[in-house]
């Protein structure tokens, strides 16, 4: 260590090398898993399908197993131990990594999905919808993780301003995850893929709605906040310097331009083009409410859900080019809201 505190250089890089390998290593075997499910999805025998829920059946023992020894290694035994995660608390996360590798190997038994497709509108049969339940899994176990480390205090002091190449490298992700979901040269040429995201050119009669539905959100917005202000004015706060902490570099209205315009892309392609038809308009509106839970278990978080009910009643009554219009304005507003809100202060005082 530095006299800061700080790595020293060659170990910095050395650490942003294994980052970087970890990242790609784990990109590659996300994106081989969907290329194979849809493989098997358009030609492959029962035995393939059987073969592949064994592999996504292995694939969840190593974090079943990572779980259940956060649960039961004493923490003092855990502390200074390289896990590859970032832990402070190991035994509230030790439960939360269990749980969501219990999840995933239930997704693999046929008698599960079954009873799931009693409730959602899945086929149990198909290895894509197998592996877009278990990956949502992740996606909630992931955005729990975070809860699981101080709550609204700790992911303040656990949190980093975000860069605008992050939120879009992330955002390109869903993206990306939601087109190669559906089988994109796979099962379905570019056409189709287009088709099947309801992804279509939208009419002048379809934006100004889509306007319709952003002043709506704009509106709710305002009072899921007074009523947080009023109900619990300390986390309210507390949310406002979390939001504030993500977002600084977020200065400029090109940022928030390009900002908003990724959330609406990625994130409509991914849960109103691609997931809802498979999981329906009311879980597809909870996984989303998950995926930010950065803003805690809070009203922000009914918030975030309603949200989501409105952008799939846009894409099921339109189409998901309309979804990502709503989306964008809706963001990009909150973003020159976010900017004016300082000069607005100064004329009020």
């Amino acid at each position: 260590m530095g006299g800061d505190g700080r790595l020293p250089p060659a170990k910095q890089f050395e650490a942003t090398r294994t980052d970087t390998m970890t990242l790609a290593i784990g990109l590659i075997l996300l994106f081989g898993l969907i290329y194979l499910a849809n493989v098997i999805e358009s030609s492959g025998t029962d035995t393939a399908r059987r073969g592949f829920n064994w592999v996504l059946l292995l694939l969840n023992l190593p974090l079943f197993l990572l779980g259940l020894a956060l649960l039961l290694i004493p923490p003092d035994q855990l502390q200074g131990a390289d896990l590859g995660i970032n832990l402070s608390l190991f035994r509230p996360a030790g439960l939360v990594l269990l749980l969501t590798a219990i999840w995933g190997l239930l997704a693999t038994l046929p008698e599960v999905r079954r009873l799931y497709a009693r409730l959602i509108p899945i086929d149990p049969r198909s290895p894509v919808h197998t592996l877009a339940l278990i990956l949502a899994g992740y996606l909630i176990g992931n955005s729990m993780l975070t809860l699981t480390q101080g709550g609204l205090e700790g992911l303040i002091e656990t949190s980093a301003a975000a860069s605008l190449l992050e939120v879009v490298a992330s955002e390109l992700l869903y993206a990306a995850v939601g087109i190669a979901g559906v089988g994109l040269f796979v099962r379905r040429d570019g056409w189709k893929v287009l088709s099947r995201l309801a992804l279509e050119k939208p009419t002048a009669r379809q934006l100004w709605h889509g306007l319709r539905w952003v002043g709506l959100l704009l509106i709710l917005q305002w009072l899921t906040g007074l009523l947080f202000f009023v109900l619990d004015p300390e986390q309210a706060e507390i949310l406002d310097d979390l939001n504030t902490l993500l977002l600084s570099n977020m200065n400029t209205v090109g940022d928030w331009f390009i900002l908003a315009l990724a959330a609406g892309i990625g994130e409509e392609i991914l849960f109103r083009g691609a997931l809802q038809p498979v999981f329906g308009l009311w879980v597809t509106s909870f996984i989303f409410a998950l995926a930010h839970i950065q803003y805690g278990f809070t009203p922000a978080t009914v918030l975030v859900f309603g949200i989501g009910v409105v952008l799939g009643v846009v894409r099921d009554r339109y189409n998901t080019t309309t979804a990502i219009w709503v989306h964008f304005v809706y963001n990009f507003a909150l973003g020159l809201l976010t900017l004016l809100t300082p000069y607005l202060e100064s004329l009020a005082t």
